[in-house]
Parts: structure tokens; sequence; C-alpha cells
């Protein structure tokens, strides 16, 4: 009886090990690849996403509010992040730092999933047999563009539904509005859907792909080439994750606020008086916000995005890193 209790779990062992020995067998570089791995990661991102989402959330709706009180609609006292931060609770609560959320974190999974995996797909092709850990600079950076844009393509209806959510928040809280004009997720969508037809939930959708697509030049670029480096010092650990992961943050925020101050006014704009709207696209809005703000208008916001693109890089990366480890498919590289 005691040599037939371990044969059991040795001969699960060894099949297992056969099975995993095969799938790396059949597949490039040991990696299993095709619609069962792409779903394994997918599901692994959307985790990661949603872990990250939820912790940094209040920073971001903090960051939007910002970025909307420069508006020429806006009479309300203007401040800082931590007095915005603090506003908000007091005039609505903490449930008020949560507005959005819901949109937020159905547009994180989609819009993560297509890009970190698409990154690994689209690097791939851009390096041919060149080795994923010798890709050059080019490759990763035309990589992370592409994922990104195409993965805010696809998440465009949910950001704008967060944006609007975050506005009226704020219209709300400065008796500009009775009461927002959406119940959550399924009545916005209901309500839009109704109002503006399908074309209205890609309202400023090209702000939101160029945002899109420079955040993730800078983070998937920046993590990559980070990684690559540091775990020469470090070893592939939670150590190295967490430094490459706030690089990634820094050099992401850097590139995308701009695009990110017109996505956030350019989304959550209303009509004026003469029925006219504030702003045609990106570039007029850059100019009008120059004209009337002054050049580092652009750049507002930037602080509390470092802050929360660096936690949230932190927590999604290292979230993500586990996952991967704990799953059998190793880190990413």
């Amino acid at each position: 009886s005691a040599s037939s209790s371990t044969a059991l779990p040795a001969h699960d062992l060894l099949s297992r090990s056969k099975m995993v020995k095969a799938a790396a067998a059949a597949m490039p570089g040991g990696e299993a690849k095709g619609p069962l791995a792409i779903l394994h990661k997918f599901c692994l991102t959307g985790t990661a996403s949603m872990a990250a989402e939820g912790f940094t959330f209040p920073i971001d709706i903090t960051k939007t509010r910002l970025q909307l009180q420069g508006q020429a609609d806006f009479t309300g006292t203007k401040f800082g992040f931590g007095g915005m931060m603090a506003n908000i609770a007091k005039t609505e609560g903490m449930a008020g730092l949560y507005a959005g959320v819901t949109p937020a974190v159905a547009r994180h999974i989609p819009y993560t999933g297509f890009r970190a995996i698409g990154y690994e797909y689209i690097r791939g092709f851009f390096c041919g047999d060149t080795p994923k850990d010798q890709a050059p600079l080019l490759a990763k950076m035309a990589a992370g563009m592409s994922a990104g844009a195409i993965g805010q393509a696809i998440a465009v209806p949910c950001d704008l539904i967060k944006v609007r959510m975050q506005a009226d928040g704020r219209l709300v809280a400065a008796g500009k509005m009775e009461s927002p004009r959406y119940a959550g997720l399924f009545d916005a969508f209901s309500k839009i859907k109704a109002a503006e037809g399908m074309g209205g939930f890609y309202a400023g959708c090209w702000p939101a792909i160029q945002r899109a697509a420079l955040v993730n030049l800078g983070e998937l670029t920046t993590y990559d080439t980070a990684k690559k480096n540091i775990v020469i010092y470090t070893g592939d650990n939670l150590l190295c994750h967490l430094c490459s992961a706030i690089c990634s943050g820094f050099v992401a925020s850097l590139c995308s606020t701009p695009a990110d101050v017109a996505k956030s006014r350019i989304m959550g704009q209303a009509a004026l008086p003469d029925g006219t709207m504030p702003y045609a696209g990106t570039l007029d809005c850059w100019r009008k916000v120059v004209a009337n703000e002054g050049p580092m208008a652009l750049y507002k916001g930037f602080v509390p995005g470092w802050l929360r693109l660096g936690p949230w890089q932190l927590v999604f990366w290292c979230s993500y890193e586990q996952l991967r480890i704990l799953t059998g498919i190793g880190s990413f590289k």
C-alpha cells in the first residue's frame, strides 16, 4: 500500500512533465502560443490591471479634475493636487473619489490585455529571428505604440464613459448640474447610444488613441528596456520588477501628459451657448490651451499622473509577473 500511495503522485508529475515538454518543443523559444495561451495571458493581465486600477483610481480622478479646471467654463476655486483630492472627499464623500471606477475597470480588461499581449507579438514581428532579449529599441518603440493604439481603439467607449462620469461629478459638486447624467456603466451605454448613436462612443477617440500610443511608447518600451538592464544586477525578481515599473511610470507620464490633457478636455466638453464645441480636435485643443493658459498647461496633471502611473505600473507589473510565474509561463521577457 505504501508503494501505491507514492506511485500516483509520481505518475501525475511524470504526465505533467511530458505535457509541458511536448508543448514547449512544439513552440518557438519554448513558450506556448495559440488561442489558449493568449486567453491565459488575457486573464492574467485582466486580473493584474483590475488590482492596479482599483488601487490608484482616486489619484486618476484627481488628475482628471485638475486638467478640467482650466477650461473656460470653470468658475470655482482652483486647487493643487492635495487640495483637489481633499475637496473631492469633502464635497462628494469618499464615493466621489471612485466616480467612474466601473467603466475604468471595464476599460482596462480589454485595453491592457490587448496592449500587453499585443506588444509581445508585435515586437516579435518586428524582430524576426532576433531573440527577444536582443530586440532593438526601435522595434520596442514601434511595438509599444502599435499595441497601445490598438488596445485603446477597442476600449474607447469605456474610456469616454469614465471621463464623462468624472466630469459630471465636478459639475454636480459646483452646482451646475442637479445630478450626474448616468447612473452607471450600462445606463451610460444605453443613453449615449440612444442620444448620439454608436458614433457617440468614439467622440474624442483620436486624442485617446494618441495618448495610449504615447503611454505605451513610454511604458512598455521602458519596462522592457529597464528590466533587461536591471536584471543583470538584481536577477529576475520582485526588486527588478519594482525598479523597472517605477522607471516605466515616469517615462509614460512624461510622454503622455499633453495628449492626456487634450483627451480629458475633448471627451468631457459640452456645447457652448452658440452650439459650437470648445475644441475641434487635438491640435486645436493644444493651441487654445497654450494661448489661454500658457505652454506649461499642457503638463497640468503631470505630477498626479506620475504619482498614479508609478503605483499603477508597480501594482500591475509586480502582480502580472508573479501571476505568470505562479501559473507556469515564466516572467515577462
